[in-house]
Parts: C-alpha cells; sequence; structure tokens
C-alpha cells in the first residue's frame, strides 16, 4: 500500500473529513486532497505529525510495512506472564476469538482518543456509548 493509500485509509478508519484533517495539520483540506491523489507528498515534520494523530509507524504510514506499532515493549510483568499462560491453556478457536476481542479493545481506546477531533455532539456520544465498559451497556 502507498502513502497515498493508506493515508485515506487511516483517515477514514479514524473518521476524520479531508477538512478536519488539514486543520490538525494546519492547512487547508486541498493539501489532504492531493496527499491522498498522489499529486503532492509531506515534508517530514508534517508526516511525523500525521503518524502521530494515527498512532503508527512512520513505516506504517509511508506503506514500508504492514506494522502499525513495531516497538513492542518486552513485557515480563506478572500480569503479562499470566496473560500467556492463560493464552497457552486455549484452544485455536479461543485464540482466534480472544484475538477478535483484543482488536476491538484496542479500537475502543483509538476512538475514546479521536472524541476530541469530533465536534459534533451525536458522533461524539455514539462513540463514548460504544467504549463503555461491558457491564455499562448489558
Amino acid at each position: 500500500m502507498e502513502f497515498k493509500d493508506r493515508l485515506k485509509f487511516l483517515r477514514k478508519e479514524k473518521r476524520l473529513t479531508q477538512v478536519k484533517l488539514g486543520e490538525m495539520l494546519n492547512y487547508g483540506y486541498t493539501a489532504i486532497a492531493n496527499y491522498e491523489s498522489g499529486r503532492n507528498q509531506p515534508s517530514i515534520p508534517d508526516l511525523k505529525k500525521i503518524a502521530s494523530i494515527f498512532n503508527v509507524s512512520m513505516d506504517y504510514l509511508l506503506g514500508v510495512n504492514d506494522i502499525r506499532h513495531p516497538y513492542v515493549i518486552d513485557d515480563n510483568s506478572a500480569k503479562f506472564n499470566e496473560f500467556r499462560r492463560f493464552y497457552a491453556l486455549l484452544n485455536e478457536d479461543s485464540k482466534s476469538e480472544l484475538l477478535l476481542y483484543m482488536q476491538w479493545l484496542v479500537e475502543r481506546e483509538n476512538k475514546m482518543r479521536s472524541v476530541v477531533y469530533y465536534e459534533d455532539t451525536e458522533e461524539k456520544n455514539n462513540v463514548q456509548r460504544a467504549a463503555q465498559e461491558p457491564e455499562e451497556y448489558r
């Protein structure tokens, strides 16, 4: 995937318009449209800002690889070791289900981080409702 495609994908994933992303970067939506069409390329400082907004590595943003977060901290904490122990006890179907749940949790956290970017109160309330603890919405 090229930068232009990755940028458009990430922008839509975060439910940002070209106008809103342009505002976050302090320039007009036409700059974003030009990036997404491949007519222009951002400067390195702007690439850093874009990667930060979407919480991805620059390698991922530029399409060098498909690893969003390559610098995972080696965790030897008691909680993580307990997670490993329980994970090892699961069958393959349960591991797949756990992976889906973990992806949902990450998406929920990303949505909560992006709530500040939404000005539409109804959209903001929907995101907050989706990010509630499971016990709260049952």
